[in-house]
């Protein structure tokens, strides 16, 4: 799933490196700024030190003007998405020939482009008060800055980007604040979903390549073989290896091996350098350039579809779930049914078709549709589908009951949740969970 990590002020001193630096530091490139909200603030072409710093301190990078009059009470600088690129492509692209290579780094780009697309529009939010109650607003000029990096701390193949985006948002009347970050957890799956999705679609049209099957939304470039992808995943070994000495399983104890086994980075060592010994590697594993180049042309070059044949079999998907849904449960949906991927609005029409066809959760009945956490959600589990614009109509007294059964379900579903073994999630963890499941403001 999109790693989603708070960058706290003062903490941002390592972009700030990178922005510094004209060329990047050694195996990463220069950051680029990104989307509309960079655009609203005057920021355009390559990330310099200054007006990311000034952005991250909730300046105005042009006057240096405040933006926000309580922004020096925030703690949280922004945030850190990181969109990671499966290991076959990354091997993809650091061992094949120059124009291929290119073209993966451009789907990558736009897979990227795509998924930000996705959050600044769906995701970002502000907090308002509506009624005395404070609940997520639309928002927009929230700064983005996209660092593009090709290797792992392991200095294996591993193409990613880091999107840091600041902890800003203008909402409709032009006032500045931050962010309600609980939007970009609740919706860092999907957006990770359309990254993955749009990536195998840009993937199929460019090169013609296949794919293995899906696994949670992703997919390998079928070819490459597992062999080759473990012998360039010595950071997953490490953390694998940690794991195993101790015990341990999964979850938070994952992340803390992640911590405790990463190497530090070497910006000495360019991508040039290291790729002599990337392609005597691949060899060793099976991956010499006659197999590379098998890998393309397998499929004809064509763009991605979304099938409404597929329709119920997503509904069903959701049903597995839980008894109600949103909007972005729906886009996740979609993305696993489709193993040459497909254009992130194509998936979202899907999903926009798939929830307008399912009846409003008793509890989201009368409550608006906002960005963030305030998705409305709709009731799944024993329902057919029923045609668009029917999800507004007045409901029988029986249907009702029904609604208000799935809604006892789904309350007692999170309390047995919250009684299971090692006790209920940790604050921000459990705050961003309840919320990606409807409860909580709006």
């Amino acid at each position: 799933m999109l790693r989603v990590a708070k960058v706290r002020t003062g903490g941002h001193a390592y972009y700030l490196e990178v922005a510094a630096s004209p060329g990047g530091t050694g195996i990463e490139a220069p950051g680029q700024w990104m989307g509309p909200g960079s655009a609203a603030v005057g920021l355009h072409g390559t990330v310099e030190a200054g007006p990311l710093a000034a952005v991250l301190g909730g300046d105005d990078p042009v006057t240096g003007r405040r933006l926000g009059p309580s922004h020096h009470r925030v703690t949280v600088a922004g945030f850190d998405l990181s969109f990671c690129a499966p290991k076959s492509v990354s091997l993809l692209h650091a061992l094949a020939a120059p124009d291929v290579a290119d073209e993966v780094g451009a789907a990558h780009g736009r897979a990227v482009e795509a998924a930000l697309d996705y959050v600044e529009r769906r995701a970002v939010a502000v907090r308002r008060p509506v009624g005395g109650v404070p609940v997520p607003t639309p928002a927009d000029g929230v700064p983005a800055a996209g660092f593009l990096h090709r290797t792992s701390r392991a200095l294996d193949p591993h193409l990613h980007t880091h999107v840091v985006m600041a902890n800003l948002g203008r909402d409709t009347e032009g006032r500045f604040s931050a962010l309600d970050g609980r939007g970009l957890y609740a919706h860092g799956a999907a957006a990770d979903a359309l990254y993955h999705a749009q990536l195998r679609a840009e993937l199929t049209h460019r090169l013609g390549v296949a794919w293995e099957p899906l696994r949670a939304g992703r997919a390998d470039v079928a070819g490459i073989g597992a062999e080759a992808r473990l012998a360039f995943s010595r950071r997953a070994a490490a953390i694998a290896a940690h794991l195993a000495e101790r015990g341990l399983v999964g979850g938070r104890a994952t992340a803390i091996a992640g911590h405790a086994t990463r190497p530090a980075r070497d910006p000495t060592v360019s991508a040039d350098d290291l790729r002599p010994q990337w392609r005597r590697r691949a060899r060793a594993a099976g991956l010499g350039p006659v197999r590379l180049e098998a890998v393309l042309d397998r499929v004809p070059r064509r763009d991605g579809a979304v099938e409404p044949a597929l329709e119920p079999a997503v509904v069903e998907a959701l049903g597995r779930r839980g008894p109600t849904a949103t909007r972005r449960d729906a886009i996740r949906a979609w993305c696993t049914h489709l193993p040459a991927g497909a254009a992130a609005p194509a998936v979202e029409d899907a999903a926009d078709r798939t929830v307008g066809a399912l009846p409003l959760a008793q509890a989201h009945a009368d409550r608006a549709e906002r960005p963030g956490v305030g998705e409305r959600r709709h009731a799944v589990v024993g329902r057919e589908l029923r045609p668009p614009g029917a999800a507004e109509e007045a409901m029988t007294p029986e249907r009702r009951s029904e609604h208000l059964g799935a809604e006892r379900d789904l309350r007692r579903l999170l309390a047995r949740r919250a009684m299971a073994p090692g006790g209920p999630p940790g604050r921000e963890q459990g705050r961003a969970r309840d919320d990606d499941r409807g409860i909580g403001l709006g």
